[in-house]
Order: structure tokens, then sequence, then C-alpha cells
């Protein structure tokens, strides 16, 4: 079976991948929507299911539209989004989808709320890292290294694409050499950007395999001049092979290496290499969900912290905090934030999680526990160990929907925690990603 005539996408499957059915195989095709009768190509064929790539669109489903993005689609695709060929309406009616067929088998009681959508659909993204290659920068394509060049993106603010464009013009004025990636050769290796909420304030990162950056002065002179809204320029040195964007090193070029920016009325501050949820107005909307299910004045762990935004965000309905957070940089912020604030019923405390959660448990006797970790999920001793010290409340905010189901089998064995709600956000607009947050109670 190489080519399949009059494919009819049934549904969206986890992933993102349209999906439709051919000789009781499923058949997964990107960039499709629901509707679309399609003639494909195979592109990985497995026993039971397979892979393939639109050859002709012979009649396309309700909702879809021009992507507008010259990135988008095709034979050599961005991986920064999925759905830009579908209305925002539809794509959320879609997430609404995958998070009720994913969550709804696990108890019968458990509300599953709609899922809230972004306040901004397009260029909400607040952070990126642009890999730059022998003639171009951009984003990679799907499932590679290869960087495919754009214009203009949809999702982060235009005025990154302004400085990204004029910061790659200047490093090849400057003669300094773009990455190569087999051989680990050249200077340049990414170009990062982070700005505040209104894009008052932006960092700009400059990736560097070496400490040595030429004509620094003018480099930064050039950008500073042309946009005043930079308020720092940041050389990170990253002397490694492998994907890992950011080195250990660095060096401060120009201006500062943070910025400040608001969340639930208060200002953070938040350091370069610091985890921040890349779109506030969803975040703002999460912080509201999650103090409506705080009782007052709980004894709360803020695992994954960060640097105290969601824990600090709720310092309205908690008595005490502690914070837990392994980057050295964000647990200052953490505290800088706290202080700032005027919040002085906050600690923080450095390292992993999964090695203190257990101790931190002993030494704070928490009435609940806000989890916010990475993609991956929370280690499975650190879920029996929250089991163990039958913390009353539980608050798992995810973004991998996955992740958060495998870890749900753990906190739900044999009825000891019930699953009182899911609530999905929509962080990421344009792509299949799901913010989820979980609401567990202790069993009565």
């Amino acid at each position: 079976m190489n080519q399949i005539q009059g494919l009819q996408i049934a549904k969206i499957a986890m992933g993102g991948m349209g999906l439709g059915f051919s000789d009781n195989k499923a058949i997964f095709v990107p960039f499709t929507a629901i509707g679309d009768v399609v003639e494909v190509q195979i592109t990985l064929e497995k026993k039971d299911h397979a892979f393939a790539k639109v050859l002709t669109f012979h009649e396309r489903g309700p909702g879809v539209q021009d992507p507008i993005c010259e990135a988008f689609g095709g034979e050599n695709a961005s991986g920064g989004c999925d759905w830009l060929m579908v209305d925002y309406p539809t794509q959320t009616t879609w997430k609404d989808t995958l998070v009720q067929e994913l969550f709804k088998h696990y108890q019968p009681e458990t509300e599953i709320y709609p899922i809230v959508p972004a306040d901004k659909p397009y260029h909400y993204r607040n952070k990126v890292f642009m890999p730059v290659g022998e003639d171009n920068y951009g984003i990679y394509a799907r499932y590679s290294h290869e960087i495919v060049p754009h214009v203009a993106c949809r999702i982060h603010p235009p005025i990154f694409d302004d400085i990204a464009r004029m910061a790659f013009e200047l490093c090849k004025l400057a003669k300094v050499e773009p990455y190569n990636e087999i051989e680990h050769s050249g200077t340049l290796r990414h170009i990062g950007l982070r700005c505040n909420k209104d894009a008052s304030q932006i960092l700009l990162i400059l990736v560097t395999r070496s400490a040595r950056l030429p004509f620094t002065n003018t480099i930064v002179r050039g950008l500073t001049e042309h946009f005043p809204q930079i308020t720092g320029i940041v050389q990170n040195i990253n002397r490694t092979k492998g994907n890992v964007i950011l080195g250990e090193d660095d060096k401060q070029l120009w201006g500062q290496n943070y910025l400040e920016d608001t969340l639930s009325d208060q200002t953070f501050r938040i350091h370069y290499r610091s985890f921040w949820q890349v779109n506030t107005g969803t975040m703002e909307n999460i912080l509201a969900a999650m103090r409506a299910k705080l009782k007052s004045q709980s004894k709360v762990i803020d695992a994954y912290c960060g640097i105290g935004a969601i824990g600090l965000g709720l310092s309205d309905r908690i008595g005490e905090l502690l914070g837990i957070e392994e980057v050295p940089e964000a647990v200052r912020d953490a505290r800088a934030n706290a202080e700032q604030n005027g919040i002085a019923n906050a600690r923080f405390i450095t390292g992993k999680t999964e090695q203190l959660l257990a101790k931190a448990m002993q030494d704070f006797p928490a009435d609940a526990i806000v989890l916010d970790p990475p993609r991956a999920g929370v280690e499975e001793s650190a879920l029996w160990a929250i089991r163990s010290a039958n913390i009353h409340e539980i608050l798992y905010l995810s973004c991998s929907p996955m992740s958060l189901a495998r870890d749900l089998k753990i906190l739900l064995t044999d009825g000891k925690y019930e699953l009182a709600s899911i609530a999905a956000f929509d962080m990421f607009p344009n792509t299949w990603h799901i913010e989820c947050l979980a609401h567990l109670r202790l069993s009565k």
C-alpha cells in the first residue's frame, strides 16, 4: 500500500495528526482536518497503522482556512505549528474532544470542564530560540534538525522576527560563523528572545559555541539603537554537542539578564534561564481556577516552582508556602519576587523535587501540593511519596496530557484519591498541545 485514494479523515489523534482508516489500518496524516478527503502517500508503515503525507486534497472539512505562513505544511514544514490550517473555534473543539477521550474513563464522577480558550490565538508566545544554520535561521522541521526559515511567525510577537533578522545580519557582517551541528564548528548556534506581557521589555540571547564573539560592541549598538525595547543582551556559551540549547557559561553584553513581567497583579523578575509560561494570558486563567480550588490559609508545597509564579500568585489563599526548584537562578528570582511583592509567608529550597520532596513533606506537613513538572511528568518515586504523606489536595498542572494520564493512574491507585475535576486550558494555540489541571482530593 503506497498510495491511498479517497481517504477520509474521521478524527484528530493525540499528537495532532488527522486519522483515517483504510483496510482496517489506522492512517495518520499531518496537517489534515476532520472531514478532509485526501489522496495520500504512505511514508512509514507498521503492522496495524501507517503514517502518510497528503498528495491531493479532494474535499476540505469544516473550519479549514488559509494558514498565512510560508513555513507551514508542505514537504519542509516548521515544527512550531500543527493546526494553522483551521480556524480557532475548530481547534478548541478538537482539544475538548482529545481531553474528554483521554480522561473520561478514569472516574465516572469526575467533572471534565470545557477548554478555556486563549485570550490571544496568535502572537502569544513570549519566548523563542531559533537555531542558526549556514545561510539562515528559523525553526526546526518536524522530527529533524533541518532548519526551516521564515519571514513572519504567527505565534510569537512580530518584533521578534525583526530583531532576529537584524541580529543575524549583524553577526554575518561581523564574520561570526554559523554553527555546523554535524561538524561541531562555527560560532552562532541560536538566537533567543524573551519578552514581557506587552513586549515593552525584551531580552536577546545569542547562544554561541565559544566565548569569542567579534565586534560585540557594534552588534550591541546596532540592535539597541534600532530596538529601544531591548533591555538586555546576553551571550550564552554552549561548548557541548547535542540538543541542549543553553550552556552553563554566559556573558552580559549589555543591560540586564532578566526582565520583569506581571501576573495576578504581582510583578515577577524572570532570569533569562528561568521557566516562565509562554502564554501569560492563559496562565492568568489557570491561576484563577487554582485559586477557586484551594481552601483559605492552606499550607502549600509548590513543586517545580520555578521563579515562584504559581505559589506567589496564589498567596492570597495560602497561609504558608514552600517552593522547590532545581535551577539556582530561578530560586534567587523566587526569593526576590516574594520580597518585591511583600509576601513574607514563603520560602524556597534548591534541588530536584524528586530528591527533596519526601523529606520536605515530613518537615512541612502541607494541606495541598501544586505540581507543575516538565513535559515528562513526575517521577514515580515522588508520586508514591505524595500518596504516603496523605496530602489532602493535589493540583497537578501538566503540559502533556499523556504524562498526566500515566501519573494519575498511580495517584488514583486503590481509591486513595478521587479525581474531582480535569480543566483544560489553551496555552498553545495553533498546536495540538493542551495544558490540563487535575484536581485530586484525599478520599474520606
